[in-house]
Formats: structure tokens, C-alpha cells, sequence
């Protein structure tokens, strides 16, 4: 008996070693961590101080503070951002389907401000702002010299109800509009039929996108169609949930999306049920350069699982995601958390989506010809995607004879 308390003493007494030199080792590095903050603090507030006592104009500490901030988002990414307090409630409305604005989802370029998307029947849509737009201007002033807090607060803010724009399009076409905001009621849903044919227009996954898709389903069953058109064009993402939610309503049993991440709490693999809500009926999705984020993972997920058919051009290339991050009292920052891979394993990110089939932008002019004048009117990547799904759907029906 002697010989096995002595034994498993020294089994204890390695464990608590172990224990002690990794418990050791993680307060190290703690410190270590609380050290480089705490130099970095001080030389942040060093630098400050210096601009503020010796730069050659007069300048407020918070500017200087959210500059700082702003920097250091910068480094890590484009689209990892500081959303200042006064604009962070109408930063909140946009996920609800309501916000005061003019209808414009931006990014930060090197030679502007870039419109990503423009919202259906929106001041800016009504205008003909488009997509890949360079604002140059604000009211007079350079988008280049001016905070990430100026433009936040002309584009959401209460304070201004009519902005002006200058606009670059195409890197070489310029011009003015003066816009006025309105409330815009995000539409995030459309669906429409087009003979026996089903059109989901998806514009931006926000709160009620899931439910909107499952009532357009309801409607594509009752009125038996023999096929869905999804359009994801244009469409820069949303809540990630809501994207990944809509998968889940066309997928049976598949893998969806990993989302990769240092943060392990981050980090997982996400699996549809067992059910397809649309059992299988063909299915073809348009996508294009401004498909992006949560509509590519979305592109991904139903392409890469043979669930349909992607049509159009390749995607933009953002397959990542972004927690909104609130600083008590002091706004919140989008931080990129994760990234996603595809169910084939492949970084969305920087990469995009290729489609199945090309785009077709103009028919030949024989094919204009032989077009009827109720066919004029469609788009002919929509007529391109339902003569595939009706081909789909005649050798479904011949396979079952």
C-alpha cells in the first residue's frame, strides 16, 4: 500500500507542477500583455499631447482620439470600422428594414468613398447613383479629408436633410446631384412569377428576411411553379444568421458554411436540416461583381451543394464577417471576427464566387428580333435562367415517365 501512496503522490505532485508552470506561464503572458497595453496607452497619449501643444492649429483631443482609433481599424482591414456614438442608433435601424438616409451601402477606397449598393426606389436609386460610384465629394468638401465621424454623420445624421454629391463614374465621368434623405423602408424581399416561373429578388438579409422567403415559398407551392429564379445581385449581405437561415430553407443535409476564426468561440461549421422546403424544384441564382458577404456565402452554399445553377458574373470577393462591438457611452466598432469557407472548402474572401455560366449581357441581334414584346421587358439573364430551369424540368418529368 505504501508503494502506491507514494506512486500516486508523485502522479499528483507532477500535475500540480504541470498545473503551476502552464498557470505560470498564462499569468506571463497576461502580464506581458498588460505591460505592451499599457506602453502603447501612454504612447498614443504622448502623441496626443505633443499635436496638441505643437501643432501648428488649434485641434480637439476627441478627434484626435477617434483618429487613432480609426487608424488602427484601418490596418486590420476595409471593412473594420468605428461607428461613433450619435450614429449608432441609425446604424441599428438598418438590420430592422428602416432607416433615415439616402439608400447606400459605402466603403472606403483609396480615391474616394465606393457606393457597394444602392436600395430599390431609394433617393439615391432615384437619382441613378449606381453601384461602383466614387463619392469625390461632400457638400464642397473632399471625402479624403474628412473623418469617418463627418461622413456618418451627413449620410445618417438628422442634421442635414439634403446632401450634395459629386460623383465619379467610371473613372472618368463626373457629376453633381443633390439628394434629400427620406425614411427608406428596406424592402428586403420581392418575388414576383413570371409565367411558371418564380422570381425572388433578395436586396439585403435583415430581421424578417427568413420569413419573407418562407412566405415566398408558400406562395411558389401553392401556385405550383416548376421553378425559382433567386436574384442575389447587388446584394451586399446583412446579418449573417438571416443568409445563413435562407440556406437552410433550400438545403437538405448539407454543410452550408465554416466560419474560421483564432477565437474558437467563433469558429464553426453550420449544417442545414433535413428538410427542402421547395423539394428539389430547379433552381438557378443570379449573382454578380456587387454580390457580396452573406449573399455569397449564400451563392456558395446552394452552387457548391448542387442545389442550382449560378448565372452572371463573379462575385465581389467579401466572405467575412462582422460583429458590431458597442464601447459603452462612446458608439461601437464592426470588427471582422471570422471568415467564411465554402462547403468545398474554398476562402470566399478576396477570392469571390465563380458562376456556372457566364453572363450574357446583350443578345444578338437576330435573337432581339425573334424576341416577343412581353419578353422585351425581362432581362435576358432571366430568360437565360428560365429556359435552363425549363429544361431542368422537362428532363425531370421525362426521367420520371
Amino acid at each position: 500500500m505504501r508503494k502506491f501512496s507514494s506512486f500516486f503522490q508523485s502522479i499528483f505532485l507532477l500535475l500540480f507542477v504541470s498545473i503551476s508552470l502552464v498557470s505560470c506561464k498564462k499569468d506571463k503572458r497576461d502580464l506581458e500583455f498588460s505591460v505592451d497595453l499599457l506602453n502603447t496607452n501612454d504612447l498614443i497619449k504622448e502623441i496626443i499631447e505633443e499635436i496638441r501643444l505643437n501643432y501648428a492649429d488649434e485641434i480637439a483631443r476627441e478627434k484626435l482620439e477617434i483618429g487613432a482609433i480609426n487608424g488602427m481599424l484601418k490596418v486590420l482591414d476595409e471593412y473594420s470600422v468605428y461607428i461613433p456614438s450619435e450614429d449608432f442608433n441609425a446604424y441599428n435601424q438598418t438590420s430592422r428594414g428602416a432607416f433615415w438616409g439616402i439608400g447606400i451601402e459605402i466603403k472606403q477606397s483609396s480615391e474616394g468613398i465606393e457606393i457597394v449598393s444602392v436600395v430599390d426606389e431609394s433617393p439615391a436609386a432615384n437619382a441613378g447613383i449606381k453601384p461602383l460610384d466614387i463619392i469625390k465629394k461632400i457638400d464642397g468638401q473632399d471625402v479624403l479629408k474628412m473623418t469617418a465621424k463627418q461622413i456618418y454623420s451627413y449620410l445618417n445624421s438628422d442634421s442635414t436633410a439634403k446632401i450634395k454629391f459629386s460623383i465619379l463614374r467610371n473613372k472618368k465621368e463626373t457629376f453633381d446631384v443633390s439628394l434629400r434623405k427620406s425614411v427608406i423602408q428596406f424592402r428586403s424581399v420581392k418575388t414576383d412569377f413570371i409565367e411558371d416561373v418564380a422570381l425572388i429578388k433578395i436586396n439585403y438579409f435583415n430581421d424578417g428576411t427568413i420569413l419573407a422567403i418562407s412566405q415566398a415559398i408558400k406562395k411558389i407551392n401553392k401556385k405550383k411553379s416548376v421553378g425559382v429564379i433567386i436574384d442575389l445581385r447587388n446584394n451586399p449581405g446583412g446579418i449573417l444568421d438571416q443568409a445563413v437561415g435562407v440556406c437552410d430553407l433550400f438545403l437538405s443535409s448539407k454543410k452550408i458554411v465554416e466560419l474560421k476564426s483564432r477565437n474558437i468561440e467563433e469558429s464553426r461549421t453550420i449544417f442545414s436540416d433535413d428538410t427542402d422546403l421547395l423539394n428539389n424544384l430547379p433552381m438557378a441564382v443570379l449573382i454578380n461583381s456587387n454580390t457580396a458577404s452573406g449573399a455569397e456565402l449564400m451563392a456558395a452554399a446552394l452552387g457548391e451543394n448542387k442545389r442550382a445553377i449560378l448565372i452572371g458574373e463573379k462575385t465581389y470577393g467579401k466572405g467575412s464577417m462582422q460583429t458590431v462591438i458597442p464601447i459603452p457611452g462612446r458608439g461601437a466598432i464592426k470588427l471582422t471576427t471570422a471568415h467564411f469557407i465554402s462547403p468545398n472548402g474554398n476562402l470566399i474572401d478576396h477570392c469571390g464566387i465563380v458562376p456556372d455560366i457566364e453572363i450574357i449581357k446583350e443578345l444578338p441581334k437576330e435573337q432581339e428580333k425573334t424576341k416577343s414584346h412581353k419578353e422585351s421587358d425581362i432581362e435576358p439573364i432571366v430568360l437565360r435562367a428560365m429556359d435552363l430551369i425549363h429544361g431542368i424540368s422537362a428532363l425531370n418529368e421525362t426521367e420520371k415517365q
